[in-house]
């Protein structure tokens, strides 16, 4: 019987105004964040997208590397005249972002659909 396809853990959609991208794994490394990065850079370029929205609602572990990441990665959508917005992180998840204090500078918002609004 052949194997189903393993779907993708990286998804990236167009909402409006907003780039979507997900991330449905639980770890989120510097490999995953690296390969996100370059998706959300292609999509993110067209004219008209204001909002680059991280659903983060799957991930369990963001390594100090990846928090590293999404501050660069804040500042490339700050560059684009974008706002980058974090969603639905895991309650171990915002706890990390306070402790780092990087709630202060990253857009961190309850849902997707907020985000996009």
């Amino acid at each position: 019987m052949p194997e189903a396809p393993v779907a993708d853990p990286l998804t990236i959609e167009e909402a409006g105004q907003a780039v979507v991208a997900r991330v449905s794994i639980k770890l989120f490394d510097d490999k995953t964040m690296k390969r996100m990065n370059d998706m959300i850079d292609q999509a993110a370029a067209k004219p008209g997208v204001i909002y680059v929205v991280l659903d983060m609602s799957k991930v369990q572990i963001v390594p100090s590397l990846g928090l590293g990441a999404l501050v660069q990665m804040s500042n490339k959508c700050k560059a684009r005249k974008q706002r980058l917005r974090i969603a639905g992180l895991q309650p171990q998840v915002r706890q990390t972002m306070a402790i780092t204090k990087l709630d202060r500078i990253l857009d961190l918002v309850d849902s997707v659909e907020e985000g996009v609004s």
